[in-house]
C-alpha cells in the first residue's frame, strides 16, 4: 500500500463511492480482492487518513446546517442524533460479524442488488413536502434504522439514507442535505473507532497518507456536487443500473472463484 498511485486510486474511490449511491465498502472489498491488495484493516493509517478526507469534504458542504444546529436550529442537531443512533448501537455490536461478509464476493453482491433495488425504489416515490423543520423524530429514526443496513458492505450509505429520506416526505434537495449531514457523524466515528482500536501504525509513508487523504477529500466534493445534479434531474435509476450490473458481476466472480 506504500505505492503512490495505490493510494490516490483507493483515496478517489473512497471519496466517489462514500458519497455517489454506490458503495464506498462493497466496492473497496471487491477491489482489494480483485487486485490482491492487502485488507484495509493491515492499513489502518491509511484507512483513517481517507475518512478524515472524506470527513473534511462533507464537513465543508453541509457547513451551513452544522453551523444553523449548533446555533439557530437545535432540532435539527436532535434529528441527527435520532438518526445516528441505531447504526452506532448495531456497529458497536455487530462489528465482527459485518467484517466477515467483506470477503464474500457473493455477499457484497448481493448486497449491491439490495442497493439497486432501493434506488429504483426512488422512482415510485411521490414528490414530499417536508423540510427538517417539520420532520417527525419517529421519521428521523425511521432514517437511522435505514443507516444500519448500510453496515453491509455492498449497502450504500448515501444510498439507503437518502432513499429512507424521501420516502419518510422531505424534499429531495433536503433529503439530500440530510443524508450528507448523517455522513458527517457517521465517518467521524468509524474513523475514530478503528484508531482507539489499532492506534497509529506510523507504516505508512508520509507522501502515500497526503496522496491518499487528498485524493479522497477532492473526490468526495465532486461526488457530492454530481449527486445534487442527479438529485435535481432524479436520475438515480443511473446509479440503480450500475449497482445491479457490479452485483451480478460480483456474484459471477464469486461462484466462479
Amino acid at each position: 500500500m506504500g505505492d503512490l498511485f495505490e493510494s490516490v486510486l483507493l483515496g478517489v474511490v473512497q471519496g466517489l463511492t462514500e458519497f455517489l449511491p454506490i458503495s464506498s465498502s462493497g466496492h473497496l472489498a471487491l477491489l482489494q480482492r480483485l487486485l490482491g491488495w492487502e485488507d484495509a484493516e493491515a492499513n489502518l493509517d491509511f484507512t483513517v487518513v481517507v475518512h478524515l478526507g472524506s470527513l473534511a469534504a462533507v464537513t465543508l458542504f453541509v457547513g451551513r446546517e452544522i453551523r444553523a444546529m449548533l446555533t439557530t436550529q437545535p432540532r435539527l442537531l436532535g434529528l441527527t442524533a435520532v438518526a445516528t443512533l441505531p447504526v452506532v448501537v448495531v456497529g458497536l455490536l455487530a462489528k465482527s460479524a459485518v467484517a466477515s461478509l467483506s470477503a464474500s464476493p457473493v455477499a457484497v453482491g448481493l448486497a449491491l442488488l439490495g442497493t439497486a433495488a432501493l434506488l429504483a425504489s426512488t422512482r415510485r416515490l411521490r414528490e414530499g413536502a417536508r423540510t427538517n423543520a417539520d420532520l417527525p423524530l419517529r421519521n428521523a429514526f425511521f432514517v437511522g434504522v435505514a443507516q444500519v443496513l448500510a453496515l453491509l458492505p455492498g449497502l450504500s450509505r448515501s444510498g439507503t439514507t437518502l432513499t429512507a429520506s424521501l420516502a419518510a416526505g422531505l424534499r429531495r434537495q433536503v433529503a439530500l442535505r440530510f443524508s450528507f449531514l448523517l455522513a458527517v457523524p457517521a465517518i467521524g466515528g468509524a474513523g475514530l473507532l478503528l484508531l482507539l482500536e489499532g492506534g497509529v501504525q506510523g507504516g505508512m509513508p508520509p507522501g502515500s497518507l497526503l496522496a491518499g487523504g487528498g485524493a479522497s477529500f477532492l473526490a468526495s466534493l465532486v461526488a457530492m456536487r454530481v449527486m445534487v445534479r442527479v438529485v435535481e434531474k432524479r436520475r438515480l435509476i443511473w446509479f440503480a443500473a450500475y449497482c445491479a450490473a457490479v452485483g451480478a458481476a460480483a456474484l459471477v466472480f464469486g461462484a466462479t472463484r
